[in-house]
């Protein structure tokens, strides 16, 4: 009879030593999968992690989860969005999901969702999640901004707000200034004003005043705007023109832009301004060459970018400008620009913006 026993508790902790083993090995080599899809994406390679992360994901390991939501990012990153899509629908489906991962699992889709422009479905998945989810109170934002209802946004924001400067308020505000005008520049202003209240250096709320107050006719508060807003962000120079654009002034306009690249005879952005600015004022001689100064001073290759939508959108010239002009625009396409590339989920953009267009992040861009 001892003897049975001893068979049986040998072969029963054998059976579990191989269970132990196992699970190990699949434990092991879900790392040893996920840990070279990581390296893939590191080096750039997102066809090789995708390969890596599913067949970590396919062994079936509790942490299994971690390794799904590691490749449903990665499918979005690539813009795989069905793939996305599908993968957290299943994931929902599925009976193995631990209820407490479920609201993480519908953040993602909804993600996906708001990414493939399903913007109705991801308010939807996101309102549901929203009491004590503070990133699915973004989400919503970040789709209620998409839907054109930037009064939703705000209000979300204002939930979210925390302490001291809000730079996402300030923009939302900026944008909400944006929108009153041309009709209600008054009330644009008093937003614009709220905006700099929210954050007192956001340079897209200086920018979106100068906008305002050069609706309202103001144009030295219009340029004191402007100022400021360079003042606080070097970088938002090429951003500022539809502020400059505002003053109906043209002369005052030109020469403030000149004092300033005056002042910063390096800055490839303001030379860009104040060639859009003599532009204006017919000026078309001094203009390319403004245009010129700007594209050999441009280190980053976002003035070049730029320029070349000037150039394009630009008025066709005159026989005696056609030349110059020309060449300026053969400079502009030869030299090599890199497009400003969003820090959050590396989209390149076709030009520097206050908001990713493709992720949603506000200031996305070094």
């Amino acid at each position: 009879m001892n003897v049975w026993v001893a068979v049986a508790l040998g072969s029963f902790v054998a059976v579990v030593g191989i269970l132990v083993a196992d699970r190990l090995k699949r434990r092991r080599d879900e790392a040893q999968a996920y840990l070279k899809g990581v390296r893939s994406i590191v080096s750039g390679d997102p066809d090789a992690a995708i390969e890596a992360l599913s067949d970590a994901a396919r062994l079936g390991t509790p942490e299994a989860i971690d390794t799904y939501l590691a490749l449903g990012a990665l499918f979005r990153r690539e813009g795989d969005l069905a793939r996305a899509v599908r993968l957290h629908r299943n994931m929902l489906m599925g009976r193995a999901l631990d209820p407490a991962r479920r609201p993480e699992v519908e953040r993602e889709l909804a993600e996906d969702y708001r990414r493939s422009g399903m913007l109705a479905e991801a308010a939807e998945l996101y309102a549901r999640l929203v009491p004590g989810d503070v990133a699915a109170a973004e989400g919503l934002r970040d789709v209620k901004v998409e839907q054109g209802d930037l009064d939703g946004a705000i209000a979300l924001q204002r939930r979210l707000g925390t302490a001291g400067a809000d730079p996402i308020l300030a923009h939302l505000l900026a944008a909400r200034a944006r929108a009153a005008l041309p009709g209600d520049a008054a009330a644009a202003v008093a937003l614009a004003r709220e905006a700099l209240s929210a954050h007192p250096s956001s340079a897209d709320a200086f920018i979106a005043l100068a906008e305002a107050e050069g609706a309202a006719g103001a144009t030295a508060a219009a340029l004191d705007a402007i100022g400021r807003a360079l003042d606080a962000d070097p970088r938002a120079a090429p951003l500022a023109w539809p502020g400059l654009a505002a003053v109906a002034d043209a002369a005052a306009v030109e020469a403030f832009v000149a004092a300033r690249a005056t002042a910063r005879p390096q800055d490839a952005g303001l030379h860009l301004l104040h060639a859009r600015a003599l532009q204006r004022t017919d000026r078309a001689a001094e203009a390319v060459a403004a245009a010129r100064r700007a594209l050999e001073r441009d280190a980053s290759g976002e003035v070049t970018l730029a320029m070349r939508e000037v150039l394009r959108e630009a008025a066709a010239p005159g026989p005696e400008d056609l030349a110059a002009r020309h060449d300026v625009l053969v400079q502009a396409l030869l030299l090599k620009a890199r497009a400003p590339r969003c820090q959050r989920c590396g989209a390149d953009a076709p030009s520097r913006a206050w908001r990713c267009r493709r992720c949603g992040a506000f200031d996305a861009y070094a």
